[in-house]
């Protein structure tokens, strides 16, 4: 493992951000971002690893701008350019869109960009379903706010085939500020981001966090409906525990113990 310090000192010249599980790219009119490989992994004191559920919450993203594209064009979205794996990491690339994201705006703005926010939500909730999912993929990814502390963080969650029928909606799943790229100009949505966690859900598991700043989790004093959505995922859902990303020695090493 190393430090942060070590990666941002190391990284390479298009890199434009490092977390504690992946890496941000601007490579001409393409924005891209790739897991960490395992040498990467940053020092932590509690043992953490990075998410080995971030392949599929990518793909889930590309499955579902695919999607609206199709279903919903009038929702401002990057256009997605492909998804894939080199060398034990996990490449996603859309587009480059320009903006600032919404946090970054007064008030005043912000209510000017959320009326046109609430016409694309509407647009999303008439997307309907009989079952749970994403379009054209097996798993669904829950939103991060269901990971708190710590909970399944490698594990993604495959509907159950013999659900009855019900009443999903679309869902984006992580509609914070911080998602909603805005002209500052003239305060119109460039692009709606970060559709990892979207599908077909529960209405009830699209929380309003546009409505303030800060992340797309609960805070003190808001609805925590955690055990709720846990419980969910439980009964409707078979859990499915992700593997990490080998590289190519590590693949052929495998290879030879078998």
């Amino acid at each position: 493992m190393v430090s942060h310090q070590d990666m941002k000192k190391h990284r390479e010249p298009e890199c434009t951000g490092i977390t504690q599980d992946k890496k941000y790219f601007d490579v001409g009119s393409s924005f891209v971002k790739r897991t960490l490989r395992r040498h990467e992994w940053m020092e932590n004191t509690i043992g953490w690893k990075p998410p080995a559920n971030l392949p599929q919450r990518w793909t889930t993203d590309g499955a579902v701008l695919q999607y609206l594209r199709e279903h919903a064009p009038s929702i401002p979205i990057p256009r997605f350019r492909h998804t894939m794996e080199d060398d034990g990491a996990f490449y996603f690339c859309t587009e480059f869109v320009p903006g600032i994201s919404m946090v970054h705006l007064t008030p005043e703005q912000k209510d000017v960009v959320t009326k046109e926010l609430m016409v694309h939500l509407a647009t999303l909730k008439s997307l309907r379903s009989d079952a749970p999912g994403v379009p054209s993929q097996t798993l669904l990814c829950p939103p991060l706010r269901m990971h708190r502390d710590f909970w399944k963080t490698h594990t993604c969650w495959r509907p159950k085939t013999d659900l009855p029928k019900g009443d999903y909606v679309f869902c984006h799943n992580d509609l914070s500020q911080y998602n909603v790229l805005v002209d500052p100009e003239t305060l119109k949505i460039n692009a709606i981001v970060d559709w990892e966690y979207a599908g077909f859900w529960p209405e009830w598991f699209e929380r309003p966090y546009w409505t303030r700043e800060g992340p797309g989790a609960p805070l003190e004093g808001e609805l925590d409906d955690i055990d709720q959505g846990r419980e969910w995922l439980r009964e409707y859902c078979d859990e499915v525990e992700m593997p990490h990303l080998l590289t190519l020695l590590e693949k052929v090493d495998r290879a030879k113990e078998e």
